[in-house]
This record gives C-alpha cells, sequence and structure tokens, in this order.
C-alpha cells in the first residue's frame, strides 16, 4: 500500500457529525425488532464456563449454539431422535435454612427453601446434556444483528500511515491469528495484532480500533480497561468508525453493532464517549495529514 495523499482536515463540525452518527445508527438498531428478537433468544441461552465450553468442543469440535433439551422446544426446535447429548457439568446448589438443617438440592429437585433470601450454596455437580442447533429440527432462530466483517479494498495509503502511528507509539505490528478476535493491543509486550485472514478493508477497520484504545488511554491502565471494558470498547470503535469515514469506507455495518453489543443497547454510553472519541480521532487524523505532506522516499 502507498502512503495516503487525497485527505483534507476534518472539522470538529465534522468530527461531531460522524459520531452523532453512529448514536444514531445504534439507536435505529436496538430499537428494531430484529434486535429485540436477537435478544430474547440470546436470554434463553446459557453462558457455559471455561470447563464446560471444553466438554462442548472435545464432544462435538462444530458445535455452534448449544441448549438443553427444554429450552429448545421452548425456542419452537425439537430435538430430533437419536441424537447423542453433550455432556457438561451442571452445578449442585442448596439453600440453608434458618433452623440450620438443608433444603433439597436444586438440580435434583423444585422444592424451594421457606428463607428464598438466603444464598445458594454449591455442594457439587452432576452431568447435564445439552444439544447443538443443528442436532435439532424447527422453528428458524432469528439472525444475529452482530457486526459484519467489511469486505473489499481498504483506502489507499491508510494503512500504512496508521501503522507508523502505531510503531511511533512503540508497538510492533503483526499480522496473525488473534484467538477468535480481529485484533489486539498488549502493552505488556508493545504488541498490535490484525487477524491475517480478513478483507483490506477489514484490517484497517481493525488498526483504527486499536490504535483507538491507544489513543483513548486504554492501554496505559489495563486494571481501569478490565472494569470498564464496555465503555472502552464503544471508544474504540467509535474512533475507527470515524477515521474509516474520514477516508471513504462505510464501516457502519460493523460499528453500529459492534458498539451497540458493548453499550449494552444504552445510547447514553455511546454518546458519554463523544468527548474522548473526537479527542483520539483528531489526534490520529492530524498525524495522518503530516503522513499525506510528507514527501515519498525516492525510488533507487
Amino acid at each position: 500500500m502507498s502512503r495516503t495523499t487525497t485527505q483534507a482536515r476534518v472539522s470538529d463540525d465534522k468530527l461531531t457529525a460522524l459520531h452523532e452518527q453512529i448514536t444514531d445508527g445504534v439507536a435505529a438498531l436496538v430499537s428494531s425488532d430484529a434486535w429485540r428478537a436477537m435478544l430474547a433468544t440470546a436470554a434463553r441461552f446459557h453462558t457455559y464456563s471455561l470447563g464446560n465450553l471444553l466438554l462442548i468442543g472435545a464432544q462435538r469440535p462444530d458445535a455452534t449454539r448449544v441448549a438443553g433439551f427444554r429450552t429448545w422446544q421452548s425456542l419452537g426446535r425439537q430435538v430430533r431422535k437419536g441424537e447423542k447429548g453433550i455432556a457438561i457439568l451442571a452445578p449442585c446448589t442448596y439453600r440453608p435454612k434458618t433452623d440450620g438443617a438443608e433444603s433439597t438440592d436444586q438440580a435434583t429437585s423444585t422444592t424451594e427453601a421457606k428463607d428464598d433470601a438466603a444464598p445458594r450454596r454449591l455442594r457439587g455437580f452432576r452431568a447435564a446434556y445439552v444439544f447443538d442447533v443443528a442436532q435439532t429440527d424447527g422453528e428458524p432462530l432469528p439472525e444475529e444483528a452482530g457486526p459484519q466483517l467489511l469486505a473489499g479494498e481498504a483506502p489507499e495509503g491508510l494503512w500504512d500511515a496508521l501503522a507508523a502511528q502505531a510503531t511511533a507509539h512503540g508497538y510492533t505490528l503483526e499480522r496473525g491469528t488473534c484467538g477468535g478476535a480481529n485484533g489486539y493491543t498488549d502493552p505488556a509486550t508493545h504488541v498490535l495484532r490484525v487477524r491475517d485472514d480478513v478483507d483490506d478493508a477489514q484490517a484497517v477497520e481493525t488498526l483504527a480500533h486499536e490504535l483507538g484504545h491507544i489513543e483513548c488511554g486504554h492501554v496505559a491502565d489495563m486494571a481501569t480497561y478490565r472494569i470498564c471494558r464496555d465503555q472502552c470498547e464503544v471508544e474504540a470503535e467509535s474512533v475507527a468508525y470515524v477515521i474509516a469515514a474520514a477516508h471513504g469506507l462505510d464501516a457502519s455495518g460493523y460499528t453500529f453493532a459492534y458498539v451497540a453489543g458493548w453499550a449494552g443497547g444504552d445510547i447514553t454510553k455511546v454518546k458519554a464517549a463523544a468527548e474522548t472519541v473526537t479527542r483520539a480521532a483528531r489526534t490520529i487524523l492530524a498525524a495522518l495529514e503530516v503522513t499525506a505532506a510528507e514527501p515519498a522516499p525516492a525510488l533507487v
């Protein structure tokens, strides 16, 4: 990729307008019937522990969405006769009674303790069985309104210019696997990595996202990032959207769903990011203008 050469200065009003596009786009998405249907369905699926995820992967590596027999029925789907269940570990809990006696295990009885306010305690685990969606027939599940990866070419020179900024911050830029993510920034090793199996448009958008983390100060305090990760992801992706839009790349199909997911559909979180996003985007875009003004090295 060559240097970027065509970008004019982006005004503060334009930056504000671009962030408002994100807010409006997220608001439209989370108010749609498709989004509500997706959330209603997702709420019926359990979040499995790492141990259970490993068990599921070992028994059925191609599993995508798994749930118990009755959960599938509640979603209008039926496990096919003869299908073999995927064994996982289900917790057996109990709630102590006020007189010191124990209530019956929740996993084996529907009997409820009289003192509903008492916290439940873990007694152990038992085997339970779940099934992958491919083992069921019935009503189709609502399509996930998740981020759609960008396809096609990146704006000319943008990758090289953003890469130069990452290097200036002391990071080594790599391409490769990212453990299921599109990219990551590791302040401990000063490595910024972008997955290598996506189109150039997605790769440069991800690079802008990771650079957004750096410019927003997220990597400077990882303890705070872990606590406030949802807001940090909203900010970094919003920066990426602004950078992409300023260079003629429409990332709305990815950004709106990504931001909505991390914001939990809360538009106030998106609005709260405005100042941080515009400041970070302004810094990155200003550096891109400097890069564009520099003469290309002579060929020898």
